[in-house]
């Protein structure tokens, strides 16, 4: 389980924030002081990832690798002084997340100490190494663990904030857990190592992130969705009673929406992207938007489809929250609200289903994260401060 400890250190430190998407690749440098643990970004840049085709699975690796050499190379011009950590966060189609349910069970009573913890957990994740080990075999593909949550524990059927040192004779813990191919992450300290050679990095998932800072920036409500519309997957993650229980995705995101478009129109991507940002702000004549309007209307039912298929594989016993969280690049974000709040593209597991829909954006985030410039990246801010937040919190 985990607890709020308060740092050691009385310092600021500078840390870079990578957000690896399959879109592009965003950074920034932060500035955080230990005494009131509010990021301070100073610097931002984006370069897009060069567009291809993602089937070609290892050509966008390199790419993505090479993008990320470019922006921290920026990073580095600015001079800012020695960068103390590197927080890669990734997006899919960069890792994989599972959720597993540990249980210890005994006859008699037994004291839950750290170690029968740490034991139960190491032993899951040589576990999910070895099912993934057996599952590539004969390919030469490895996984890595990036990281690693108990996001809550139950003794004798009680959900228990501060387990350890209590006697149960039951024990069950929900584990997330986030893997990435070494192959990928090797290729990623590799470009982070030509322009920071000796800086500690660490991976971690844009869910977890997005989970935490929502988690603290919202009261209420304390179910809901968790929806990220990145380059070529969408993901949801799914929180229940605050607990960020499952993560989800599927293979459709703006750089289908765009090559789609491409293709049935034999146009080039600026003029798709013009004519999507034309559709959605109304600015069509009437003529050209009747012969438009089934386009993506097709498009609007592809991605609902894939979206209610993908919420299908929850368990029954959970309901769908009333409430979405949405994360998406700004010129897809207004047309993906309403699409997710039409009622023909919204009966996953009800008969009627009208969500409440809240589009991040990075000034919803200025309580918590100081920028300078008044540019405001949501992607960034909402992981520099689940940085702040990673470092708060220690597992049992």
């Amino acid at each position: 389980m985990s607890f709020l400890l308060g740092k050691n250190k009385n310092e600021e430190q500078n840390i870079i924030i990578l957000d690896i998407g399959s879109d592009s690749i965003g950074g920034a440098i932060a500035k955080i002081n230990s005494q009131n643990n509010t990021p301070k970004i100073v610097k931002t840049i984006r370069i897009e990832i060069s567009y291809i085709d993602i089937k070609n699975f290892d050509l966008l690796t390199d790419n993505m690798a090479s993008t990320v050499l470019n922006v921290v190379f920026e990073l580095y011009k600015n001079k800012i002084g020695k960068i103390d950590e590197i927080f890669c966060v990734m997006t899919s189609p960069w890792y994989l997340s599972e959720n597993r349910i540990i249980r210890i069970s005994k006859e008699h009573s037994f004291v839950f100490t750290k170690k029968i913890a740490d034991d139960l957990v190491n032993k899951e994740i040589t576990n999910i190494k070895e099912e993934y080990k057996n599952k590539y075999k004969g390919t030469g593909e490895e996984v890595n663990i990036m990281e690693s949550h108990i996001m809550k524990v139950f003794l004798n059927g009680y959900k228990t904030n501060n387990p350890i040192g209590m006697k149960s004779r039951q024990v069950e813990m929900d584990m997330m857990i986030s893997l990435s191919s070494s192959a990928c992450l090797n290729k990623i300290k590799k470009s982070l190592e030509k322009v920071y050679h000796a800086t500690p990095v660490i991976f971690s998932s844009f869910m977890f992130s997005s989970y935490l800072t929502v988690r603290d920036r919202y009261i209420s409500p304390d179910s809901y969705l968790l929806l990220d519309i990145s380059g070529e997957i969408t993901e949801v993650g799914i929180v229940s009673k605050g607990i960020l229980i499952s993560s989800l995705s599927f293979p459709f995101g703006k750089k289908t929406l765009y090559r789609y478009i491409c293709t049935k129109l034999n146009i080039e991507l600026r003029d798709a992207k013009e004519l999507l940002s034309l559709y959605v702000s109304n600015s069509l004549s009437s003529k050209r938007k009747e012969k438009i309007t089934p386009l993506f209307d097709s498009i609007e039912k592809s991605w609902g489809e894939s979206f209610r298929e993908c919420v299908s594989n929850l368990p029954h016993s959970i309901s769908l929250p009333d409430t979405i969280f949405l994360t998406a690049d700004n010129d897809i974000k207004k047309w993906f609200v309403d699409i997710i709040k039409r009622e023909e593209y919204s009966p996953f597991l009800t008969t009627k289903y009208n969500p409440n829909v809240i589009p991040l954006e990075g000034s919803d985030f200025l309580s918590m994260c100081v920028v300078n410039g008044g540019h405001c990246d949501p992607f960034l801010m909402i992981e520099s401060i689940a940085y702040c937040k990673k470092n708060e919190v220690k597992n049992i």
